[in-house]
């Protein structure tokens, strides 16, 4: 079977134009025909309904399963892609969400540094969910993720390294300040200010809002930690960050939460199960191994 074959029938499954998938591929609409025809042959099935009069497309339900199939393949093939053309790099992309950067990564890139290592390290930043998902896109390496339960995925392997609790982070200048702890149902009446959705802050987040009966009001998301504070010591809001966060500032205050079975935040060394690592990825595990565990 020709892969090719499924990405044209990929498209024309989303696009439902055989002249739109022709154009995007940059063939001739005759070639987009004759590999769905190639495909129809090959499972013995119709794939689509042509409507010549009214120029519509309807896939079938054979189409349907096989679209399925279809798009599972194509990306295990562009995974492949990433993780062959890696192999012949010395480089390797490390995710790191920017709290467990600035908490652990300097203690790694001490010792990578050590061994020569730390030019050939490329960091890719963003939230522990969107690095999840980048990493099993094959974008990078290796990573080092935050998550609120063990990772438990067929596709990654994790090793945890490390968990801490979560806490509330008010401004010098709000009344809770005087406190030192609090339970969270006591922020009914709180504004928020947060991560964005692909943090997993609002997981934990989220599962303390339902356990105590309540929708908090958030009123700014951000993807940077130092936006947050600055904006929780103004009297913005307050928020909600693990106690990674090193919070060396006089106008903001920590407050430890009392819940009982509260989240937390759990730091884990996480790559692809399916990923052959080259010589210089795997002594870059090695050196984070040797650091955090």
């Amino acid at each position: 079977m020709n892969t090719k074959d499924l990405a044209y029938f990929d498209r024309l499954i989303k696009l439902k134009n055989f002249s739109q998938v022709a154009l995007e591929f940059g063939v001739t609409q005759p070639t987009i025909t004759t590999a769905i025809k190639r495909l129809e042959t090959e499972f013995d099935t119709t794939l689509f309904l042509r409507d010549r009069v009214h120029h519509e497309l309807t896939v079938t339900v054979s189409g349907e399963q096989l679209a399925i199939h279809a798009a599972t393949i194509l990306k295990t093939l562009e995974l492949a892609q990433h993780e062959i053309t890696h192999l012949t790099q010395q480089q390797t992309v490390l995710g790191l969400p920017p709290i467990i950067e600035n908490h652990y990564f300097p203690r790694v890139a001490a010792h990578l540094q050590e061994q020569g290592m730390l030019e050939n390290i490329e960091t890719l930043e963003g939230g522990s969910v969107w690095l999840r998902n980048a990493l099993q896109a094959g974008q990078i390496d290796l990573a080092l993720l935050g998550s609120t339960a063990p990772l438990a995925y067929q596709t990654l392997v994790a090793e945890e390294f490390d968990r801490k609790p979560f806490n509330i982070f008010v401004s010098r200048q709000h009344p809770l300040a005087a406190r030192k702890r609090i339970y969270f149902s006591e922020l009914r009446q709180e504004k928020f200010v947060l991560f964005d959705s692909s943090f997993i802050h609002n997981a934990a987040f989220n599962q303390l809002a339902r356990r105590n009966h309540f929708r908090p009001e958030v009123v700014y998301r951000a993807r940077d930690t130092h936006i947050i504070m600055n904006l929780v010591a103004e009297n913005v809001g307050v928020t909600y960050l693990t106690a990674l966060v090193d919070q060396r500032r006089d106008d903001v205050v920590r407050l430890e939460l009392l819940d009982d079975e509260q989240p937390e935040f759990i730091s884990s060394i996480v790559y692809r199960a399916s990923h052959v690592l080259t010589p210089a990825q795997k002594q870059v595990l090695a050196v984070l191994r040797g650091t955090l565990e």
